[in-house]
């Protein structure tokens, strides 16, 4: 893991959540209309999470997880700041074109079948990248000034100030991290 980083991932409020408490270790993505060449691409293998609420539905989420959603909005009240709590290191990257497959993980997020449907007919190409995460609590949260540069129906923000990952602890413990990742590989795979 890098010892400091400035590269951030925008993610629902919800999804980061569910991967701080280690009920989620993959995240779907497929970009937004402000990507760089309007494609998304997975080309950071380490990250901060950054919360946001921007085009996140209540519908979008798994039932289970909607009255939670209340909660989760109020940590993030202050709109003027972003609140980092966890960082990422890209364990697998894939790119998922088969429907099938992709249902295959949808038991694995809180997100609804709906949500991961509409995510993976977006755009040009039918499909998504699946990123299969090892997740880190930060020591303290940290929160920097929202900047306008942030804004925008995009994935990754490079962050004006470079922050430090010292002291993160990893929120899936080590013994059974490897059981984790394999057993999302073998979900994947059919």
């Amino acid at each position: 893991m890098k010892l400091q980083n400035n590269i951030a991932l925008k993610e629902w409020a919800a999804v980061l959540k569910a991967l701080e408490e280690g009920k989620q270790t993959i995240l779907l993505k497929k970009g937004g209309i402000a990507e760089e060449g309007g494609h998304f691409k997975p080309e950071h293998p380490e990250f901060f999470l950054y919360p946001t609420f921007e085009h996140q539905a209540p519908e979008d989420i798994k039932p289970d997880w909607r009255p939670r959603l209340a909660a989760i909005e109020k940590e993030h009240k202050d709109l003027k700041r972003i609140h980092f709590r966890l960082y990422a290191v890209a364990e697998a990257v894939e790119k998922v074109t088969d429907w099938d497959a992709c249902r295959r993980v949808i038991p694995l997020t809180v997100l609804s079948e709906e949500a991961v449907q509409k995510r993976f007919h977006y755009g040009d190409w039918e499909g998504l990248y699946l990123f299969l995460i090892r997740v880190y609590a930060l020591p303290v949260p940290l929160d920097l000034p929202h900047k306008p540069s942030y804004d925008g129906c995009k994935s990754w923000v490079p962050l004006e100030t470079s922050m430090f990952t010292a002291g993160s602890l990893p929120v899936i413990p080590e013994g059974a991290w490897p059981y984790t990742h394999d057993k999302i590989l073998k979900v994947l795979k059919g």
